[in-house]
């Protein structure tokens, strides 16, 4: 009997089998005990066939990273296209990340792990590129609300930052407050009280009212534009986050 031949297709199906597998098992057993064998038990799929679409576990790890990037990628753009001022736009996508975050942890905790230099060194050219090409389009989408807001007159580059630190300031401070704060992924010790979705709300405006971004927060009501937006922009998110158990708190 002739093996039938697999179109591009199937073989992207199989690929999505292995990552989804590996999530699991980063999940179950985190990144550090995965290797090739423990994947393999866990697909239906031989050896030498995930071989054939990984080159090892790094580049495995990478096409998980990947993968993060383009879920964030669908969302920031979301986020970006929505019809309110470049601030509200910016807050929309920074809130975005939460989701990200809380309705895929592992992918949160994993993806710093898939940048090291060890992943980078033993990855196929294939997919270092298609993180490049990612991550290109996740830091245009920011920057497009940036320049959106200086072409508006709403914001004034500080003379000793360019756009790309902007982007750095608000990126981090929104990777800071989720992962110390997000229950979802790991709280730290000293929390007690403090509802992630407003400390990254407050951090954010802190950050901008800071740069002097216009409206700012004394002259507009964010919070209500912002649960507006949420739900014009992200319903499905939201309803996914409520069958959870999770509905967003900024007051």
């Amino acid at each position: 009997m002739t093996p039938r031949i697999l179109d591009e297709q199937d073989l992207k199906a199989r690929e999505q089998d292995i990552i989804d597998a590996t999530i699991v098992l980063i999940n179950k057993h985190g990144v550090e005990n995965i290797t090739m064998d423990k994947v393999v038990a866990a697909v239906p799929y031989s050896k030498g066939t995930v071989y054939k679409h990984f080159l090892g576990k790094e580049d495995l790890f990478l096409a998980v990273g990947n993968q993060a990037i383009t879920i964030m990628a669908d969302l920031f753009s979301r986020a970006a296209q929505h019809q309110g001022c470049p601030r509200e736009r910016l807050l929309l996508l920074n809130i975005s990340y939460l989701i990200y975050a809380i309705l895929h942890p592992t992918l949160f905790k994993t993806v710093q792990c898939t940048k090291s230099p060890n992943v980078y060194g033993k990855s196929s050219e294939k997919r270092l590129q298609e993180q490049e090409h990612l991550e290109f389009k996740l830091m245009g989408t920011n920057i497009s609300i940036i320049e959106d807001a200086l072409k508006n007159n709403q914001f004034v580059l500080p003379e000793q930052m360019n756009i790309q630190q902007i982007c750095f300031s608000t990126w981090s401070a929104s990777y800071g407050t989720i992962a110390l704060l997000s229950s979802e992924v790991e709280q730290c010790s000293g929390s007690n009280g403090m509802v992630v979705e407003r400390e990254l709300f407050n951090q954010n405006n802190l950050i901008l009212d800071g740069l002097q971004w216009a409206p700012l927060t004394k002259e507009k009501d964010y919070k209500q534009t912002l649960e507006l937006a949420l739900k014009a922009v992200f319903p499905g998110e939201l309803a996914l986050l409520k069958s959870m158990g999770r509905e967003f708190n900024f007051g």
